[in-house]
């Protein structure tokens, strides 16, 4: 069977689906790459039409791959002789992830920032995730921080891999991608109040934290006089929530906490 998976395509009758956001690696490259950090029991998160998935499947002890497009599960059933695939029907963001070790796919750009949250909410080593550039650099990069920035420092290490360009897949996005590499390192306890205040922060980023907050105060149940007064002897008040780090947002959580 060809390696492009236009032939599959082809084949098949069908093509590529922007309500999946289905854009196909044909980067041999690029998928052995990715297929040499498998180990262990892999998720794959849109195996598509199983190029990355057939390299999985000769490094992986297992692999359990997840596709929400029916016709590619067909697809996957009929061209492939697996026997160390387990192939899920299924959205990966509506059901409860399997048991792994490590997760290597490259995720459909719609469902990015859910999915990242949702797998690192599970124990396992590391994923090998391709995605968007932009929103790749966002987990790493310190520079322009935004909420998705933050958190991701607060609960695991990023490192950049190797950049992906359109070229690299078919259809080609309008986009090009990067895949990283991410350990879960939860740095302290992130709960659903530093979010809270992470992004009433980071949403007026270029304001002084004071004024921030004073700007989120719908976020705490508070009034304006009511929010001024914490605001006035909050930690860090009068530095912008751009320079803030994610210790220094977790002194400020812890503060608002006991005020509020």
């Amino acid at each position: 069977m060809s390696s492009d998976p236009r032939s599959l395509l082809s084949k098949y009758g069908l093509g590529a689906k922007k309500y999946f956001s289905q854009n196909f690696l044909i980067s041999q490259r690029v998928v052995s790459k990715m297929a040499s950090y498998a180990k262990g029991t892999v998720l794959e998160v849109g195996a598509g039409l199983g190029t990355l998935t057939d390299e999985l499947s000769k490094n992986a002890k297992r692999v359990i791959a997840v596709e929400k497009d029916p016709n590619m599960v067909r697809i996957l059933s009929h061209e492939y002789e697996w026997d160390n695939v387990e192939i899920i029907f299924g959205d990966i963001l509506d059901i409860d992830i399997p048991k792994f070790d490590v997760s290597i796919s490259s995720v459909p750009y719609s469902i990015s920032s859910p999915l990242l949250f949702k797998l690192l909410e599970e124990e396992f080593e590391y994923l090998v995730l391709m995605l968007q550039k932009e929103f790749a650099m966002k987990l790493y990069s310190l520079e322009n921080p935004s909420r998705l920035t933050i958190m991701s420092h607060a609960l695991c290490d990023t490192t950049p891999i190797m950049s992906v360009p359109s070229s690299a897949f078919f259809p080609k996005p309008k986009v090009n991608s990067q895949v990283v590499r991410i350990v879960p390192n939860k740095k302290f306890d992130v709960d659903d109040f530093y979010f809270r205040v992470v992004t009433s922060i980071l949403t007026h980023k270029k304001k002084l934290v004071r004024n921030a907050l004073l700007d989120s105060r719908e976020n705490f149940n508070k009034d304006k006089e009511e929010m001024k007064l914490i605001a006035d002897n909050v930690p860090f008040g009068d530095v912008r929530g751009k320079d803030l780090d994610i210790y220094k947002l977790k002194e400020i959580a812890d503060y608002i906490s006991i005020q509020v």
